[in-house]
């Protein structure tokens, strides 16, 4: 029973020191990334985002393109929630010029 017993003991153990890292692993990633691949990814994959035929061919037509498909998904973000998404996008796949302000 002894074995046992230590391997239930490191299994809890192992659990409890894997929460923290969990925690840490969700906090380095943004907000638009969450939002992205709870809602987004299941229809958009990768290679939506590298195609010829973009619907989006610089930051302000990405920012449009988010805005539209969060709607259409019946979501209701934030203009806050929709810049994560675009910034996120941005730096994943598209590398538009940032400007100044909301560009």
């Amino acid at each position: 029973m002894r074995p046992i017993r230590t391997l239930l003991l490191s299994f809890g153990l192992l659990a409890a020191l894997s929460v923290p890292v969990m925690a840490q692993d969700q906090a380095a990633r943004s907000r638009g990334e969450l939002l992205y691949s709870t809602f987004c990814v299941a229809c958009h994959t990768t290679q939506m985002h590298w195609r010829d035929k973009r619907n989006a061919a610089d930051l302000p037509g990405l920012r449009a393109q988010v805005r539209r498909w969060q709607g259409n998904i019946g979501q209701s973000w934030s203009d806050a929630d929709i810049e994560e998404v675009v910034q996120h996008l941005n730096r994943l796949y598209y590398k538009y010029p940032v400007t100044t302000g909301k560009g």
